[in-house]
């Protein structure tokens, strides 16, 4: 990776512009990012919908509801079906596993739909509905006003909707509520017996009148004119004209019948802040930008209220871009402070301006490259992409920290700027990079979790990668050429020592003179006319990059300036941040066993801790939206909900922190019930209310209501796609057993503690008026139940017959009958029309009577043994019968039969709606959280239902928000597991070890000892946000662990002891990692606090989890990594001292052995071991000084001759911690690399040294440690 920063520093200003490049795309992008309060989710569910209009729910399920539950139990993306058999209604909600591409769903299940529709019942015709998060409304809006309803619906239609549908990003505007008006005929029943006519002529004339019919062109003077037939009716008065035939010739409609323009039957009721009003609904097209189509809505409300005078009053019933403009500002404004925490420390580390503002200039750069790939990707800027930033802030500094550290001190030991920079990048450069790749590769595993956690954080993860990504190529590209321009430019003398001062030196006199001698030649050239080029500045020649003035090193030089760069970093004296840590780690390594043991006494003291925790799901949004629902007795009217839900009105309207609020009952607006008798309640609270708050106490007035009221359920937002609310599904064949168990359950979770608003869906019986049909009859009679079904249907609803446009308003057309048949006694009294059966049956009973009368008369008429004509005493051939001409039907009158003589019609008590799940009977009891213990409250349900005594046959399961956070639990574990494998995997490949990796892998249990405590400390759940820490966490103790044990690795490959090098690597690498560690924690800061608010309910856990886990885990790296290093690193060490003594006793005997048998060859012998035992002498100028204190590993001391005087600052200094530094013979490091001149063989036992007087080295000393 150091090539790319090679590149970079040659080319400057290229890679100046091309951060400007980076700021100007990432602003762009920062601009045209789309704002929402989520990510585009689609719900994994499709709805189909089917109506059969007068059917029981009994005969809704079995004849459309288990046929389609059967058909679509064979779709192989279908994993549940829930079911709702109610009066004329089969809903069927399918659900899908997340990620499903719901169009394919679409077409999977229309196309089973369509192979079972013939088997459904006459005129049912299912549906098949999905839906998304788009599919909510992005403003919700009442309209109140003084005029009528209708006027008010009118001016909606013909002036606000249209503006509406014209704001770009708008794709639908509807209008609920509305009281509108239709067009009734009511037919006088005694006048239309005394015309002769009938209902039939009458639904006839009207479906055959009115309509207008293109029936082509004619070309007339050259101009071709389309021709038109008819005209439409357009007024009520065109209605009572029409002619119907009557017995005696053409009536008028009105003389049989009253047309009227009248209101239709209410069937819904909104009202806003206690006044009648209209709900106003807008949706947003997928790739709207939520904000600014808010925006354009307001804009167009006002646009509309100047056009209409002021007449109508709008007020915001809910409204999501406030929200999530309030959230984005908030975490905006909790980054800027995080950005300004993490400077302030990172400058106090460093103690100075210039390293500050290169390191810090990395953090407006990933975070803009993440900008502009979020732009790219499609993606837009909500919640969990602006938390996502906001987190990176304290991530994308640490490469930039680790980079600029080691530039300042390899350029603080005396070498060029140049020199400096590339030696400092290309120690960490491959640290930082397997680190960021580690933290990159553990949000890999997110993609494999389904369900809603995963579609929402999957952002979350490609937001923060980016970013991460981007800081570390602005460590090994900008921070280079910052560090270039921005370090000074001459190192100051009292930083320089020895050799390196004077090499300076030689090489600052070796520049002028080449610059004078080319001086000189330019003035030569110009004396003779030549042309010459202008020559630099002496500044300049002495600031030009030292790399074309560094000659080319052979492999031998630059191994022998890594390891004199090791020299000079391991002299640096400890400074005073690092003499406050020496002590401590002293102290860990001198006694290894008892340092792991506590530290397994305080992880193990931690997950004792783990009980006490709470867990969540998501977490309550925060928003000021309540939600509340009014249910009376199942029979209720509409009137009689409506005047109950004044009482609630009441209580909020008394409500200092309600804003405003608004109550639909009936109607199929978006959020409200289409049953009569449950009112919907939407509650905006005032923006600096306490929301939790507010609804426990509106929760308590609520509960003081009298019985008349209902049941009243307050329910908070709660989390994403659903509600805080915990359910339990009930389910048995047995009808009775499943009611006994759902009461059973219901009582049960009533006296638990931490659960309120224990309901059921399990609706008491009601009276219901039962017609059941005697198929064999009715086919006897010429009828279908569905046709005896819409009969009885027209009879009491009416029928409707299409639709006329009267004053550019569309109304309806509907048949009555003058006598609605309104008791139980008039219905099985209806009396039914003759069908085609019944006529043919009289036409052929007419044909047979004529039949007989016709033979009768021939009978009668004839006379015996008379002839009767001149053929008279001929043989006669007898006469056929005569055949009697067909009766025609206006000859043939018809008895029509009555209800009851084809059906039973009796009075009978059922229930008003039939739930199954899974083609099974089921009932739901749904309880809401008090707390926000959801682990708690589960563990307590689940032991509850396991004491029960349910009926046979009857079983619960747990279900809302306990089975998804179970489920999302279970994933994210998976999760977290696969994170850390991949972490190994990518760890093997970098130190090309089994060993060290899992060294690290120890951090991370232990980071859940600040995790624990962090949680329990600020009363947090520990819910889908903090797992998403822990997944961060795992890659952010690594990147610790890692750049403290590659500098450790580094070092020994130099020659540096075990001991020694773990002392100076991790003192060298303390200042680094704490910076890191208080960097992301200053960053992190405000969101654990919530100084906004904003995004708190992901942002804060999320924020808490990863301080907590980094403080535990930057104390165990800095501590119990180096004593577990020291631990294993001096098994092996111990172990190669063992085969390395064998080996040497092996080699002594086979030469003893050779020497017994081949006495010629003795003195040879020895001469090569002799030259074998003496160090490499190739290279003395590297030797150092000093030697290494009592108990240390010592390496092999060279021979008086060989010895080279003290390098500087290694030797007895008094700044050097004691027993810290380590010595070495003349030549390379005994590494055991093989490099040349080394001391070492290959992999081999190391040799002693010959000591002072000719001898080996004394039973103290140590072989070096092999790379």
């Amino acid at each position: 990776m150091t090539a790319l920063t090679r590149i970079s520093l040659a080319n400057r200003a290229l890679i100046a512009l091309l951060a400007v490049v980076v700021i100007i795309f990432g602003l762009l992008g920062a601009r045209m990012l789309k704002q929402e309060l989520l990510p585009p989710i689609e719900f994994p569910q499709a709805l189909v919908l089917s109506t059969y209009e007068g059917a029981s729910p009994e005969a809704v399920e079995s004849e459309v509801t288990e046929p389609l539950e059967s058909a679509l139990a064979g779709v192989a993306e279908v994993e549940q079906m829930d079911s709702t058999s109610s009066t004329g209604n089969s809903q069927i909600m399918v659900e899908t596993s997340y990620g499903t591409d719901s169009d394919d769903i679409v077409r999977s299940l229309q196309r089973t739909v369509a192979q079972v529709e013939a088997q459904l019942p006459d005129g049912v015709e299912p549906q098949v509905i999905t839906g998304s998060l788009d599919d909510f409304p992005v403003v919700m809006l009442a309209v109140t006003s003084d005029e009528s309803q209708d006027r008010v619906a009118e001016q909606l239609e013909n002036v606000v909707v249209p503006k509406l549908n014209d704001v770009p990003g708008v794709r639908n505007a509807s209008v609920f509520g509305q009281q509108t008006q239709e067009v009734a005929i009511t037919v006088r029943a005694d006048d239309l017996e005394d015309e002769g006519a009938s209902l039939e002529e009458i639904a006839q004339v009207l479906t055959a009148n009115g309509v207008a019919v293109s029936a082509g062109s004619l070309s007339d003077d050259g101009t071709e004119k389309p021709v038109q037939v008819g005209t439409r009716l357009e007024s009520v008065e065109q209605l009572r004209e029409l002619v119907i035939m009557g017995a005696d010739g053409p009536v008028r409609l009105d003389a049989v019948a009253d047309v009227d323009l009248v209101d239709e039957t209410q069937s819904s009721i909104s009202r806003t802040n206690g006044q009648e009003s209209l709900s106003l609904s807008i949706t947003k097209t997928p790739s709207a930008n939520t904000v600014e189509v808010s925006h354009g809505v307001a804009a167009a409300l006002d646009e509309a209220r100047s056009e209409l005078g002021g007449s109508l009053e709008f007020v915001t019933v809910f409204d999501q871009a406030p929200f999530i403009e309030d959230s984005i500002e908030s975490l905006a404004a909790e980054g800027m402070l995080g950005l300004v925490f993490a400077i302030v420390i990172i400058l106090v580390f460093l103690l100075s301006a210039r390293a500050t503002v290169i390191t810090a200039v990395s953090i407006p750069l990933s975070l803009l490259v993440a900008l502009a790939g979020l732009w790219a990707g499609g993606y837009s800027l909500n919640l969990l992409t602006l938390a996502a930033l906001t987190m990176a802030v304290g991530r994308v500094v640490d490469d930039s920290i680790v980079v600029v550290e080691s530039i300042r001190r390899h350029h603080s030991l005396g070498t060029e700027k140049w020199q400096s920079i590339m030696s400092g990048v290309k120690e960490v450069a491959g640290a930082i990079t397997s680190s960021t790749f580690i933290t990159v590769a553990v949000f890999l595993p997110l993609a494999l979790v389904q369900g809603e956690a995963g579609e929402l954080f999957r952002p979350f993860a490609i937001t923060s990668a980016i970013a991460l990504l981007a800081s570390l190529l602005v460590a090994l590209t900008i921070v280079p050429v910052l560090a270039y321009w921005f370090l000074q430019r001459r190192v100051s003398r009292t930083k320089l020592r020895g050799d390196a001062r004077k090499e300076m030196r030689t090489q600052r006199r070796s520049a002028l003179a080449e610059w004078r001698a080319g001086r000189k030649q330019a003035r030569a050239q110009r004396r003779r006319g030549a042309h010459a080029a202008p020559l630099p500045e002496p500044d300049e020649v002495l600031d030009q990059d030292e790399e074309l003035r560094q000659p080319v090193l052979s492999r031998r030089e630059k191994r022998r300036q890594e390891v004199l760069s090791t020299q000079r970093a391991i002299a640096e004296p400890p400074t005073r941040l690092q003499k406050s840590y020496l002590p401590v780690l002293r102290v860990a390594i001198a006694h290894p066993v008892l340092s792991v043991i506590a530290a397994l006494l305080i992880f193990a003291g931690s997950m004792a801790l783990t009980p006490l925790l709470k867990t969540d799901y998501i977490g309550d949004s925060g928003e000021n939206t309540l939600m509340a629902t009014q249910e009376l007795p199942a029979g209720a009217t509409l009137e009689e909900t409506a005047e109950a839900a004044e009482q609630v009105e009441a209580i909020l309207g008394e409500d200092a922190d309600v804003e405003s609020f608004q109550v639909t009952i009936g109607g199929d607006g978006y959020m409200s019930s289409p049953d009569p008798n449950v009112a919907t309640f939407t509650v905006t609270l005032r923006p600096d209310s306490d929301v939790a708050a507010a609804n426990e106490r509106l929760g308590a007035r609520f509960q003081e209501l009298d019985e008349d009221a209902g049941e009243v359920e307050l329910m908070s937002g709660g989390g994403f796609g659903g509600t805080s609310a915990m359910s339990v599904r009930v389910q048995s064949v047995d009808q009775e057993a499943l009611t006994e168990a759902t009461e059973q359950i219901s009582e049960t979770l009533s006296g638990l503690d931490g659960l309120s608003h224990v309901t059921n869906d399990l609706q008491p019986t009601q009276p219901f008026i039962e017609v059941r049909v005697d198929h064999e009859q009715a086919r006897e009679e010429g009828f279908t139940e569905a046709e005896v079904g819409q009969i009885v249907m027209r009879a009491m609803r009416g029928q409707q017959l299409g639709s006329i446009v009267i004053d550019d308003i569309t109304r309806t057309v509907q048949l009555y009958s003058d006598t609605p048949v309104e008791t139980i006694q008039e219905l099985r009294e209806l009396e039914l029309p003759v069908s085609q059966r019944q006529l043919q049956l009289a036409q052929e009973e007419a044909a047979e009577e004529a039949a007989e009368e016709a033979a009768q008369q021939q009978q009668q008429q004839a006379v015996p043994g008379a002839p009767q004509d001149p053929g008279a005493g001929q043989p006669q051939q007898p006469a056929a019968p005569a055949q009697p001409a067909p009766a025609e039907p206006e000859d043939v009158e018809v008895e029509p039969i009555q209800l009851d003589e084809i059906a039973t019609v009796e009075e009978v008590t059922t229930a008003p709606s039939i739930t199954r799940i899974d083609g099974q009977r089921a009932a739901t009891v749904t309880a809401e959280l008090s707390g926000d213990d959801v682990g708690a409250a589960t563990r307590a349900v689940t032991a509850e239902l396991d004491a029960l005594d349910l009926p046979e046959g009857a079983t619960a399961d747990l279900g809302g928000v306990s089975q998804e956070q179970q489920e999302a639990f279970e994933q994210l574990g998976l999760a977290v597991g696969a994170a850390i494998l991949i972490v190994f995997v990518i760890m093997v490949g970098t130190f090309r070890s089994f060993v060290q990796p899992l060294i690290l892998l120890v951090s991370i249990p232990f980071m859940a000892t600040g995790i624990v405590g962090a949680l329990l400390l600020t009363d947090t759940a520990l819910g889908v946000p903090a797992i998403i820490g822990v997944l961060m966490l795992v890659g952010i103790v690594v990147t610790n662990a890692i750049v403290l044990i590659d500098l450790i690795n580094q070092y020994r490959r130099d020659g540096v002891p075990l001991r020694d090098a773990v002392l100076h690597g991790s003192r060298l690498r303390y200042r680094p990692i704490l910076m890191t560690a208080a960097a992301t924690i200053g960053a992190l800061t405000p969101m654990a606090l919530g100084l906004t608010g904003g995004g708190i309910f992901i942002s804060a856990p999320l924020a808490i989890v990863v301080i907590g886990g980094l403080l535990s885990s930057t104390v165990l790296t800095l501590v119990l990594v180096p004593v577990l290093y020291v631990l294993v690193e001096g098994v092996k060490e111990r172990r190669a001292e063992k085969r390395a003594v064998k080996n040497q006793v092996h080699d002594a005997a086979l030469a003893r052995a050779g020497a017994g048998s081949a006495p010629g060859a003795a003195d040879a012998t020895g001469a090569a071991d002799a030259t074998d035992a003496s160090p490499g002498t190739a290279d003395p100028g590297l030797a150092v000084g000093g030697g290494a204190s009592a108990g240390h590993d010592r390496a092999p001391s060279a021979s008086p001759a060989e010895r080279q005087p003290e390098a500087p600052g290694t030797g007895g200094s008094d700044d050097a911690p004691a027993g810290d530094t380590w010595s070495r013979g003349a030549g390379e490091p005994q590494s055991g690399t093989g490099e040349p001149g080394a001391t070492g063989h290959g992999d081999g036992p190391s040799h002693p040294d010959p000591g002072p007087d000719g001898g080996e080295s004394g039973p103290g000393d140590s072989p070096e440690p092999r790379g």
